[in-house]
């Protein structure tokens, strides 16, 4: 189980809970199907899936947590189809147009009426807590999934003291320094093939650029006319490739073959397997995150709020 995208989360007061704490106090909010008549629903899932018992998964002192969200599907086509022809035939009833409201009003009875019989999408968001070195990392695409994990997290157990990492300089500020200067970058990284520059003008121009040499005479022009990295293609010490943007969230993490060998000599069942990945992309994340601020000047913790 190998994480693609880190929402970091800085505790700013020590995570106390034990792994048996945590899971009685998340047992209270366990995952459940939809209601009939519920758009969706929220609740705590087995990391481990149908081979697990526990909703808190510990190794090597970390704890991974998983969200399971349901969501009932109503294409929006067919909802809209429905509303027209409840429409005709009430305007055909009482001889004049339905107005505005009264097409909101029927699109709800047609929800409520549809829901019961509607799909079930279920999808699952992965995060792990680590106490020893403060911070909560959250596995989501978008930054809407990762913040939900966080309110649900806060709500099940009544207080989460987690801010987003506060750095003493701008990610954005020194990619575009690592692009600008000689394509120099901290020992440990290296620049791969793509990024994403921004410009600062009325219109806010974006440049993406994929599969492209990073020293290209275009994508100098692009820096000097102004323009700042928003997203950057990074290499960490051959072990693990990403994006980086500019609100300090990495994306698209690919392990590199080293890493997958070593998971390759795990046991075939899966619970071993699950343990081993956790494991060993617990020990590399922490390296990656910690060069990665390192590189980024540090935090500034002055900014965190005190105890």
């Amino acid at each position: 189980m190998l994480f693609r995208n880190l929402h970091l989360y800085r505790f700013t007061k020590p995570f106390s809970m034990s792994a048996d704490q945590l899971q009685e106090t998340l047992a209270k909010s366990a995952s459940r199907p939809c209601g009939r008549i519920e758009m969706f629903s929220l609740g705590w899932a087995e990391p481990l899936g149908l081979m697990g018992q526990l909703l808190v998964h510990e190794t090597d002192s970390r704890l991974m947590i998983c969200m399971r969200r349901e969501d009932k599907v109503l294409p929006a086509s067919m909802v809209r189809e429905c509303v027209a022809e409840k429409a005709v035939a009430l305007e055909g009833e009482r001889g004049r147009p339905v107005g505005y409201k009264e097409r909101l009003t029927i699109k709800d009875e047609i929800i409520h009426d549809l829901l019961p019989q509607a799909f079930v999408r279920s999808s699952h968001t992965y995060a792990y807590i680590d106490p020893a070195r403060g911070w909560l990392t959250v596995d989501a695409a978008s930054s809407r999934r990762s913040e939900e994990l966080i309110a649900m997290l806060r709500k099940s157990i009544g207080t989460l003291d987690v801010v987003l990492p506060s750095l003493n300089y701008s990610p954005a500020a020194v990619m575009t320094q690592w692009l600008s200067e000689d394509k120099s970058t901290p020992s440990g990284f290296a620049i791969e093939d793509e990024c994403e520059l921004v410009g600062s003008g009325e219109f806010n121009s974006v440049v993406k650029c994929k599969n492209q040499d990073m020293g290209a005479d275009e994508v100098a022009a692009h820096l000097r006319a102004g323009k700042q990295v928003k997203r950057l293609a990074l290499e960490w010490d051959e072990r693990i490739s990403f994006i980086l943007t500019d609100d300090f969230v990495i994306r698209r993490l690919r392990f590199g073959d080293a890493i997958k060998a070593e998971l390759n000599d795990v046991a075939e069942d899966e619970a071993s397997r699950f343990d081993a990945d956790f494991a060993l992309m617990g020990a590399e994340l922490d390296g990656l995150i910690s060069s990665l601020i390192q590189a980024l000047g540090g935090e500034d913790e002055s900014r965190y709020p005190k105890p």
